[in-house]
């Protein structure tokens, strides 16, 4: 299984767009993969390039916090099998995955309408 998150400076998981590294953590084969995210730099279609790195990295699963994503990139991921770990706030990366099996237990292929990013 592959799993993402985007990442602080700080190893903190961030909303999609916010965190200048998107982090891939195979758990087959016990390692992470780093790269720099896509959509930190963008003005517009941010959290969808996010989530096209994701499809084209064959991710299973996205780490996320409220207002990562939003009806677009929701749907696009959620179309291309992606599941979601909700956490209600932002964690160290690391504290989440020593803990990963009580996580993927609550790993979901939904996300509630009010988490999602609304333009304001």
């Amino acid at each position: 299984m592959r799993i993402a998150a985007t990442l602080t400076k700080e190893g903190l998981i961030s909303k999609l767009p916010d965190g200048p590294y998107i982090v891939i953590f195979d758990t087959e084969k016990k390692d992470a993969e780093k790269y720099d995210n896509p959509g930190f730099t963008l003005k517009e279609g941010r959290r969808s390039a996010v989530v096209d790195l994701f499809i084209d990295k064959k991710v299973d699963t996205v780490i996320t916090i409220p207002e990562s994503f939003c009806d677009i990139s929701y749907g696009k991921a959620k179309s291309n099998g992606i599941r979601f770990i909700r956490l209600n706030e932002s964690l160290p990366y690391e504290e989440v995955i020593e803990n990963l099996p009580t996580y993927l237990n609550n790993a979901t292929s939904d996300i509630p309408e009010e988490e999602l990013f609304k333009r304001r």
